[in-house]
């Protein structure tokens, strides 16, 4: 008989002793090229490196300064300069020599475990494996051997033990697989959708309405890192589905309001991407479209609001259903708190916690 097992933590989690936001990317030791789209030409180069790198306008100065952007091969000194049609950017980048500490220093909360399966609740500005040999950049694989948890080995060295991803600005709820008897059942669960994630996502301009997103997705032509949506008879797309469904407006930031998500398949970038498509941008996610411009905060300089708040599965052995809230960070609370009337959402703690599975039931069943 199965049993539904609900998991949660009392109390949010600050995940990092010594923060790592998603705008410090540790850069690659190859070159990046971009060229600016059609809706881009016209855009300052400043403006659209910080959206190409997902980084602030600061840290993009800091490259200008160091003589790292060549526009069509001469270093470019003028920030403001309007990019052209067929211009190309390249931009140099140095590989940060980060150190063993940092991961020394890194408290993943861990949200459920057993000799099967670990359950954790990743921190922002983490990526969860690297590409290639040349990417220096600290991993939650790296942390994972660090604190020496078994872990299944059917993909490549730089995935043990993953089973899905999460990208280095979202945070919360991932799952790791010990064995391989267990990835091998997850792996499964996510392709028969038995496994299932909903996330929490502030974004800059009201949804019309709840709806589904049923649209394939491309990488962008002339900026690989990006996806985009497509016609459905694209050969060279995926398939992608996401459901949307309004939580709550803002009652200070005119226009933002809190939503949760509803993956049926697990693309790369597929929320951002889904809602770029909908004119609609994530709070702080500069390389989908969002501007702060007009609607300066803080927190969208150091993170973006994308956050895997449930996660479901069967376990591979006992068949028992686990529901598993990653509690959001003490930041994220507070900025919610403070712009939304969330008060039927906290618990006895006054923590927020959002049932979105009933939530996106009581909208689309």
């Amino acid at each position: 008989m199965q049993k539904n097992i609900f998991i949660a933590l009392d109390k949010p989690q600050s995940s990092l002793k010594s923060p790592l936001h998603p705008n410090h990317n540790s850069i690659q030791d190859n070159s990046k090229i971009f060229s600016p789209n059609s809706d881009e030409i016209g855009i300052r180069a400043d403006i659209f490196i910080a959206k190409a790198l997902q980084i602030s306008r600061s840290q993009a100065e800091k490259l200008f300064s160091k003589g790292k952007i060549l526009l069509n091969g001469n270093i470019l000194e003028k920030h403001g300069i309007a990019l052209k049609a067929n211009d190309i950017l390249i931009i140099q980048e140095d590989i940060p020599q980060t150190q063993d500490s940092q991961l020394e220093n890194l408290e993943i909360p861990i949200l459920y475990q057993d000799e099967d399966l670990l359950v954790l609740n990743k921190p922002a500005g983490l990526i969860v494996h690297r590409t290639n040999e040349q990417d220096r950049q600290r991993t939650l694989v790296d942390w994972l051997h660090q604190q020496n948890f078994p872990l299944s080995n059917l993909g490549d060295s730089y995935r043990a033990g993953i089973v899905h991803r999460l990208d280095k600005g979202t945070s919360g709820a991932i799952v790791i697989a010990k064995t391989n008897f267990a990835h091998k059942n997850l792996k499964l669960q996510l392709q028969t959708r038995q496994m299932g994630r909903y996330y929490l996502c502030v974004i800059d301009k009201a949804l019309k309405e709840s709806q589904i997103v049923d649209s394939p997705l491309i990488r962008h032509s002339k900026n690989r890192l990006k996806y985009i949506t497509t016609h459905p008879n694209n050969v060279n797309a995926k398939s992608a589905k996401t459901a949307f469904f309004k939580i709550a407006t803002a009652n200070k930031l005119q226009d933002y309001e809190l939503i949760g998500a509803k993956l049926f398949s697990g693309r790369t970038h597929q929320i951002r991407a889904h809602l770029s498509s909908l004119n609609r941008h994530i709070l702080g996610d500069f390389f989908y479209g969002y501007s702060n411009d007009s609607k300066n905060n803080e927190f969208s300089q150091n993170r973006i609001f994308l956050h895997s708040h449930l996660l479901y599965l069967q376990h591979p052995k006992s068949g028992n259903i686990l529901h598993i809230y990653a509690p959001l960070s003490a930041e994220m609370q507070s900025f919610l708190k403070a712009n939304f009337d969330l008060i039927n959402y906290q618990d006895s703690h006054t923590n927020l916690i959002f049932s979105l599975d009933s939530l996106y039931q009581s909208v689309f069943s």
